[in-house]
């Protein structure tokens, strides 16, 4: 069993090491483990200031935000407010989306696991003020296409959690910013914590790095945020490590005084395979991401220059809360986080990357073209591998936009690893499903499913 003194004694020489190794320019990282806590702080929260980290220093937590979203869910099950089987029509009747018929059938459920079956990443400027969310469920949600059938399988859905935040703010009567302060921040006493760019301006606040000239990583013009119309999902919201692992803290101690024991275990039960984890397989709970049944969950989130994580391991009372703001962040967190979290519970978070390998995937069923709102990904057959290029469109430009930067092309080499299974160094792993019956029709990659729009032979039209 890992011992708080044992991480006391290495936490601040290996988070200062790590940082420096990785070009990280400022982090902060907590661990609790039982009753007690150690933290640890480098570098600063902006390069172009020379400003410190300091230990209540907020940064961007992005989609870590998706757990503090299923806690507000879950608390109003606790309240006999909602169930989780319930449709979500049958208390948010505005919602729907592209498919009237599967707008009857998605439950709560399928939100909490993003297995709804619609595309996933909306982040359409509504406006800026307390209407902006329900304007996105109401009037943006509903040109969402369905993909597959509710329950079919695990897509990443950060527009689910945009329903799921505007049923929050319909059954509490306040916005979701409102609820989540009143309902989680407050009875955990988290008071480093903003809403947006604005709301951040009382804090020692971290801004992201990206590498845009020969000085490294060197600080964007604006925060690394979309507009204010889904903060349920992760566009807004930054605390400090030691407010982060406060969160993690109740949810290692089965809901402390915030949520039922019943629903902190529901939580953390895994449902849904997710795709494309071959190494270390992972499932979803509610809202948690799942490992070795259970014994650890946790979350990330990332946008341009900044990154997060949260672990728990409720079987030691242990969390490990890590954030920073630009370089190679999630190597930090490999290097960082990952050696705590499997010495305290013996579960494998990482591994080696399979070797490449013939499979006998037809190559030729896996080119062509998949795209939807956000990306557009053209696959072609080449020297025995395939060839990618991905294309940002829409909402996932226009965050390039807001800071500053230009829009360019993701090119990608993908080496067979496995039927169907392919392997990027820096994108990790790519699936095709359907490959082995035909031309494949949906690629996979970044946990998100993206449906084939084109053949090959079209696409070079």
């Amino acid at each position: 069993m890992l011992s708080i003194a044992e991480v006391r004694a290495q936490l601040q020489d290996d988070l200062d090491r790590l940082a420096r190794e990785h070009d990280v320019p400022g982090a902060a990282v907590a661990v609790a483990i039982g009753d007690e806590t150690a933290e640890a702080v480098t570098g600063v929260v902006n390069r172009r200031t020379g400003i410190a980290v300091t230990p209540d220093a907020v940064f961007q937590i992005q989609s870590v935000t998706k757990v503090w979203t299923a806690t507000l869910i879950m608390q109003l099950v606790d309240e006999g407010r909602i169930a989780l089987d319930d449709p979500v029509r049958a208390h948010l009747p505005q919602f729907r989306t592209a498919d009237p018929v599967a707008s009857e059938a998605i439950t709560i459920t399928h939100l909490l696991t993003h297995t709804g079956g619609f595309e996933g990443d909306l982040w359409a400027a509504t406006t800026e003020d307390d209407d902006a969310l329900r304007r996105l469920v109401e009037d943006e949600v509903p040109r969402l296409p369905q993909e597959r059938a509710p329950g079919a399988g695990y897509s990443y859905c950060s527009a689910g959690m945009a329903v799921l935040g505007r049923l929050i703010e319909v059954l509490r009567g306040t916005t979701f910013a409102e609820a989540l302060r009143e309902h989680l921040a407050a009875p955990l006493g988290v008071e480093d914590l903003a809403f947006g760019p604005n709301d951040a301006l009382g804090f020692n606040t971290a801004i992201g790095h990206v590498r845009q000239d020969d000085r490294g990583p060197w600080p964007l013009k604006a925060w690394a945020s979309m507009p204010a119309s889904n903060p349920a999902a992760g566009n807004r919201l930054a605390m400090s490590a030691r407010g982060l692992l406060s969160f993690g803290r109740m949810h290692a101690e089965n809901g402390g005084n915030v949520l039922s024991a019943a629903s902190a275990r529901a939580m953390r039960t895994g449902r849904v395979a997710i795709t494309a984890s071959p190494v270390v397989p992972k499932q979803v709970g509610l809202g948690w991401e799942v490992y070795g049944g259970g014994a650890v969950v946790g979350h990330g989130g990332g946008a341009l220059g900044c990154d997060a994580v949260l672990f728990v391991v409720p079987g030691q009372r242990m969390a490990v809360a890590l954030v920073s703001n630009g370089g190679r962040g999630k190597s930090l967190m490999r290097g960082l986080v990952h050696p705590l979290v499997e010495q305290a519970s013996g579960v494998a978070l990482s591994g080696p990357d399979l070797e490449p390998a013939e499979a006998g995937t037809a190559l030729d069923r896996c080119a062509g073209v998949y795209a939807n709102s956000t990306q557009r990904i053209t696959v072609a057959a080449a020297d025995g591998g395939l060839d990618a290029v991905g294309e940002s469109l829409g909402d996932a430009a226009l965050m390039f936009e807001r800071v500053g930067l230009p829009v360019e092309p993701m090119k990608l080499r993908l080496s067979e690893v496995g039927r169907g299974l392919f392997h990027n160094a820096g994108a990790g792993y790519v699936e095709f499903v359907g490959a082995d019956e035909g031309p494949s029709r949906f690629l996979v990659m970044g946990q998100r499913l993206v449906p084939r729009t084109e053949s090959a032979d079209e696409g070079d039209r």
